[in-house]
């Protein structure tokens, strides 16, 4: 009861804490802890692993800003009215900036970044008042917490603020890196991009005393820790470190693990429990009404044996896939096709005593059969090591990766990428990231950040610096370099820091007019 009343009274504190420079009421009668390990239990909290980039209804605004999804016409006319809780969805699908009102609060700061950020600096911060930071308790406790922080403020910073780049002079201010638990201590000014880079590569690197084994994955390892610089390298383009710290957690992990079998699902080995009473709608897929089946039926929990980093990706969005998206998979031999692209009845409703409806479409249903993560996983960390030896030239290091991938997603006697060997850097590289694209979730932000760091590519096959969206005839479109890829901070938390220089923005909030 102790550790949780703790947990209660310090998230409650920098929930508070997080949105406004000072605390309004300062805390009377607060709960002191007299042990590290009361603590431990704060890292266990959902709060650190709930809502980046997620809206109430599971799904993902932010997603809408790529090329993976697809919004209909009946869709943008009648079900994203701007009374529609997720109008934002709508609003990043037209590029209509900003995305959320400005004068209401944005869950993208409230209910991910700042919350699990200040859980995680009051974990720092008590370890060290109890003097326990050199304890082997106490050193891990910080190293996962800094691992946390590191990951919020990475994947936040990039989606509020420009892509990094090395050649750039990366000054745009884009969010306080807090570090600080009290509520009395004010927000830090807005740190750059490369600021924010430079302290999550810090956070990082303090990190190294992470454990080998976690109970859970919303707990970082140390095989978390290298897999999460090697991300921030790749979101730097440091290529030689992206691949020296992808070595290492790919090591790591076969170490923790024994083999690639216990790292990654063979998705040969799904299939679907058969029901004799499901009836499902003529011309859609029974599957979709059924149960997906597994080989230790965990593929729905957080501990999954792919995730090496837990953070609740979205799931339950009404858009459906691109045709773009849809277009990647081989129908014949990619079992997430086979698994996942179910044909089911579209949005459909009333309006006025006219019916409109659009059909049956072909979903891409993974997040529903399977539990979504937008952290890390041991596939995308097999994927990041082959795009690193490809960018370094190491084509048969980067072929063997992708190849071993590719055993456990595809079905036939040779699973082997088609004349892979013969492939030069460029062509390879393109493989690599089409494999990427298919394998992260299709609805989460991770797309969007892989769009904008590879408009740094430029005149290459995967490059894009300008995505367009059509309703009803209308395009909208905007460039990957220009503020439609960045967030705005809401006006409450501008009001609250004057320090920042921001000025509030009061334009009427009607994404759904058109």
């Amino acid at each position: 009861m102790r550790r949780n009343i703790l947990t209660i009274l310090l998230t409650g504190l920098l929930i508070n804490s997080s949105c406004t420079k000072f605390l309004d009421v300062k805390p009377v009668g607060q709960l002191i802890p007299t042990k590290v390990e009361d603590l431990e239990n704060l890292l266990n909290s959902n709060n650190t692993v709930e809502l980046f980039f997620v809206d109430n209804n599971r799904g993902s605004f932010y997603a809408h800003l790529g090329d993976n999804l697809r919004i209909s016409d009946n869709q943008a006319k009648y079900l994203f009215l701007n009374t529609n809780p997720n109008v934002e969805r709508l609003a990043a699908y037209k590029f209509y900036y900003p995305y959320f009102d400005p004068n209401k609060s944005a869950p993208t700061w409230d209910n991910a970044i700042y919350k699990a950020a200040g859980i995680f600096n009051v974990v720092i911060d008590e370890v060290t008042k109890l003097n326990a930071q050199d304890s082997d308790l106490g050193k891990m406790l910080i190293a996962q917490a800094k691992a946390g922080r590191a990951w919020s403020y990475m994947v936040g910073g990039l989606a509020y603020g420009p892509m990094f780049d090395p050649s750039g002079s990366n000054d745009t201010r884009v969010l306080p890196y807090r570090k600080a638990s009290s509520p009395n201590e004010p927000h830090p000014g807005l740190s750059t991009t490369g600021e924010i880079m430079d302290l999550v590569e810090r956070d990082l690197l303090e990190a190294l005393d992470a454990p080998l084994h976690v109970a859970n994955p919303s707990r970082a390892s140390i095989t978390t820790v290298h897999a999460l610089l090697a991300q921030l390298y790749m979101y730097k383009r440091d290529w030689v470190k992206m691949s020296e710290h992808a070595d290492l957690a790919w090591t790591k992990a076969l170490s923790a693990k024994g083999n690639a079998d216990n790292l990654i699902y063979n998705y040969n080995d799904f299939f679907y429990r058969p029901d004799d009473n499901a009836t499902p709608t003529p011309g859609t897929d029974v599957e979709t009404v059924l149960d997906l089946q597994g080989p230790d039926n965990l593929h729905f929990q957080t501990n999954n044996r792919e995730f090496l980093l837990f953070r609740t990706g979205p799931v339950g969005t009404n858009s459906y896939p691109s045709d773009e998206f849809l277009s990647l998979f081989d129908t014949n031999s990619d079992k997430r096709y086979k698994l996942f692209a179910l044909k089911k009845l579209g949005y459909s409703t009333t309006v006025g005593g006219v019916r409109y409806n659009d059909g049956i479409q072909r979903y891409y249903m993974k997040d529903s059969k399977m539990i979504s993560n937008a952290g890390l996983t041991y596939p995308e960390l097999l994927l990041m090591r082959s795009e690193a030896n490809a960018r370094n030239g190491r084509l048969g290091l980067a072929l063997q990766d992708l190849n071993l991938l590719r055993k456990y997603r595809y079905s036939g006697n040779t699973t082997d990428l088609a004349g892979g060997s013969s492939l030069d850097k460029d062509a390879l590289l393109y493989e690599i990231l089409k494999e990427r694209r298919r394998e992260l979730p299709m609805a989460s932000f991770q797309r969007v950040l892989d769009i904008k760091r590879l408009a740094l590519d430029s005149g290459k096959p995967w490059c894009k610096t300008r995505i367009e969206h059509v309703i009803d005839g209308k395009s909208y479109a905007a460039d990957v370099k220009s503020k439609y890829y960045t967030l705005q901070i809401s006006n409450s938390i501008i009001s609250f820091n004057p320090q920042w220089g921001l000025q509030p923005n009061n334009d009427p909030y009607l994404p759904a007019s058109f």
